[in-house]
């Protein structure tokens, strides 16, 4: 108990102490309110007359940071509430003998908090890297990216104006490798219109800041038109040389996106090449092939060719038989497979099987079955609930020389899911 006592004791002498120290701070602060010093640091610099460096062809280099440190002094109140942005300094470029590269350039302070005396010495300035101005033309390139609804096809793009002037310093226009526009357009059914900003990019992707533009955003037109997906027909004429059998085909593409109006695009139910002559294939390999499309009718990607990539092997201990057989057709009825319906949506009836035509040689055809193709259709496009028809892809599980004709549509039915 004694122990405690005596630290008591000691105790609150201190306490009194500090609190009369505390009260003579406040006292001397606020009533006699000396004079004391105080450093800011980090206050920024505007450039000024900026004109005059363009006319001298001159351009700031980038990612500089202005500023400047001062010395203030004043009374404890009014150094206490001092603060960067209650200073306006600035460095006119104008006034000054300036060259490429580095630049000591003096400062104005033009504002600055009353009753504060600027105590800095000698010179106050900044250093300014200067380079030559060069101006540079980029053709627009556009990277919108467009999202067409079912049988809309693209059939022409236009930008406008198509062509950007960049002014800057000569390392950074130098980092510029395109002009492009960005964004994106969804659900498009019809011609359109619609302005989008311009961004510079370096060859990474980057965007480029610190330059100026003639512009800033281009319009990007967009023609469309209707159309559908039907499939390709390989034609075939000749026989193979002796030895020789036909082990079959592979297109790059089974389907083409055609576009038309009215009866010309709807008579249209395939596409047939021009006749390959297989009597002067001696081995497997690629060729390029024509498409006869019919008039009235384009192909969507303007390219008519298609990549048929023919597998030939030799005949094992096999006569040479010089047999020439006629195409057939032959309809099948194959299970539909339905994918990528969006979350909240499900199928409340569709169309288990789709009829399909195919056509080939007798001898190919006899081979096919029902489960030799598979039909498929892809939802991701359907975002409401509604009655749809569709026409599934339709392919064959293995190569083959029987090429698909024609494919019916099939119907489905999508219900909101009740939660």
């Amino acid at each position: 108990m004694d122990k405690i006592k005596n630290k008591n004791k000691t105790l609150i002498p201190k306490l009194i102490s500090l609190l009369l120290s505390l009260g003579l701070w406040i006292y001397i602060s606020n009533v006699e309110n000396p004079m004391r010093t105080y450093e800011v640091r980090n206050i920024p610099v505007e450039l000024v007359n900026l004109d005059s460096l363009k006319n001298s062809k001159f351009a700031v280099s980038g990612n500089q940071n202005f500023t400047v440190d001062l010395k203030l002094e004043g009374p404890s109140t009014d150094i206490a509430k001092v603060k960067p942005e209650d200073f306006k300094i600035v460095a006119d470029m104008s006034t000054y003998a300036l060259k490429v590269g580095e630049n000591s350039v003096p400062v104005q302070i033009i504002t600055y908090p009353e009753n504060i005396i600027i105590k800095n010495n000698g010179f106050l300035g900044i250093k300014v890297n200067l380079e030559e101005l060069v101006t540079k033309n980029f053709s627009i390139q556009s990277k919108v990216k467009l999202n067409y609804k079912d049988n809309i096809y693209e059939m022409s793009k236009k930008i406008a104006p198509d062509t950007v002037t960049v002014e800057g310093a000569n390392s950074n226009v130098g980092r510029i490798s395109s002009a492009i526009i960005v964004g994106e357009e969804n659900g498009i059914s019809g011609n359109f219109q619609k302005s989008f900003d311009i961004k510079l990019i370096d060859s990474n992707g980057a965007e480029v800041t610190g330059v100026t533009s003639s512009i800033d955003t281009a319009k990007l037109s967009v023609e469309v038109s209707k159309g559908k997906s039907v499939p390709i027909n390989l034609k075939t004429t000749g026989e193979l040389k002796a030895g020789l059998e036909l082990k079959g085909y592979e297109l790059s593409s089974n389907y083409v996106n055609i576009t038309g109006v009215g009866d010309a695009l709807s008579k249209v139910q395939s596409i047939d090449t021009e006749s390959v002559d297989i009597s002067k294939l001696e081995k497997t390999g690629e060729l390029n092939v024509k498409l006869i499309v019919p008039d009235g009718v384009t192909v969507a990607s303007g390219n008519e060719y298609v990549k048929v990539n023919v597998i030939l092997q030799a005949k094992e201990n096999k006569p040479v038989e010089n047999v020439t057989e006629e195409n057939v057709s032959k309809n099948l009825s194959i299970a539909v497979h339905y994918n990528n319906l969006k979350d909240g949506l499900l199928l409340e009836s569709s169309s288990e099987k789709v009829n399909v035509t195919i056509s080939g040689l007798k001898s190919e055809l006899d081979k096919i079955t029902e489960g030799s193709l598979k039909a498929s259709v892809d939802l991701s496009s359907t975002t409401e609930e509604g009655s749809y028809s569709y026409k599934p892809e339709v392919s064959f599980n293995s190569p083959t020389t029987a090429t698909v004709s024609t494919i019916e549509n099939v119907d489905v039915v999508v219900k909101k899911k009740v939660e």
